[in-house]
């Protein structure tokens, strides 16, 4: 879904920014943009899920993301601009490399909330379930019904914060310590579809309809996160395995000079803003983006693995609460 985003995102692989209004594709990029828009949302809502019992957490697990955000933030950078644009090589394009190496605002609002865990989870304990409630009611009304319909007065982010981030571990942790039957496929799906039709609609009129504090939005996140968590899975260690990859691939794939030889020089994502079939070519370009991202890991990993766990070794600071 994150690759989907960037696939229409207008500075990467840009169909929504040259995709004709009133076109059927038009309509197409609109409506699979707000099927995709709840990944980041659903992403931190599987942190609470899985982390809310922890008492402690590792900075090396921290430093160790940080270190990978710097390494592939500046390799594929440098490189893009030495071997296309050798020419363009200034010292205000050097310095836009070291602040798009070190500014990547997944990263680190995450490694904000990493940090947050242990005093989330000493709070979470500490309140019985009727408080909860109430906690996840205040915030739902002044940071997501409020600067929906309202003012943006309560969130001034969009809900690419720490706020944001914070609510939905309350979410993720909420519903492992407290949902633990009535587990249901059908509903949770249906209300996803119907958030993502609203999303649509709100989209072609709504200027905040993609926020990540937009209200559907979040009941589309948390509903296909119930849907999914219903869903009996058996262990699988491909799946797992895939999953070790997840912040390589985004990191790689959202490098502002690289993407775009990924997006419009490799896949040609520009030919098909506006053709009958941007569909197939966005099918094909979101599957192998995520297979070159994963070489692109696996070589990492195989290079200077040892040099990133040996990194993490030697930091034992931890944060208990």
């Amino acid at each position: 879904m994150v690759i989907i985003l960037h696939y229409f995102n207008g500075g990467m692989g840009g169909a929504l920014k040259h995709v004709i209004n009133g076109t059927p594709n038009y309509y197409l990029v609109h409506w699979l943009e707000s099927v995709s828009i709840i990944a980041v949302n659903t992403f931190v809502i599987i942190t609470g899920y899985f982390s809310y019992k922890k008492n402690n957490i590792r900075i090396a697990k921290v430093l160790n993301l940080v270190a990978i955000m710097l390494f592939w933030g500046l390799l594929l950078s440098l490189l893009t601009v030495f071997l296309l644009h050798p020419q363009n090589i200034t010292r205000e394009v050097l310095t836009n490399i070291l602040k798009t190496a070190t500014n990547q605002w997944f990263v680190v609002i995450y490694c904000i909330l990493y940090l947050l865990i242990p005093y989330l989870n000493k709070m979470i304990s500490g309140i019985n379930q009727d408080s909860y409630k109430w906690l996840l009611a205040i915030g739902l009304f002044f940071f997501y019904f409020w600067p929906s319909f309202y003012s943006k007065v309560t969130v001034h982010d969009n809900g690419y914060g720490i706020i944001n981030f914070v609510y939905l571990y309350l979410v993720g942790a909420y519903i492992s310590k407290y949902h633990k039957e009535n587990k249901q496929v059908v509903k949770p799906l249906i209300i996803y579809v119907v958030c993502t039709l609203v999303v649509t609609v709100f989209s072609l009129k709504f200027g905040r309809a993609w926020d990540y504090c937009f209200i559907f939005n979040l009941f589309g996140s948390i509903a296909i996160f119930q849907a999914f968590r219903s869903i009996n899975i058996k262990q699988n260690k491909f799946i797992n395995y895939l999953a070790t990859y997840t912040f390589a691939i985004y990191l790689i794939d959202v490098n502002g000079f690289f993407n775009k030889l990924l997006y419009r020089t490799l896949f040609h994502s520009d030919r098909y803003w506006n053709s009958n079939v941007m569909i197939l070519n966005l099918i094909i370009s979101v599957i192998g983006i995520y297979v070159i991202c994963i070489i692109l890991e696996l070589l990492r990993r195989l290079v200077f693995g040892r040099l990133f766990a040996w990194f993490m070794d030697k930091v034992e600071l931890e944060i208990k609460a």
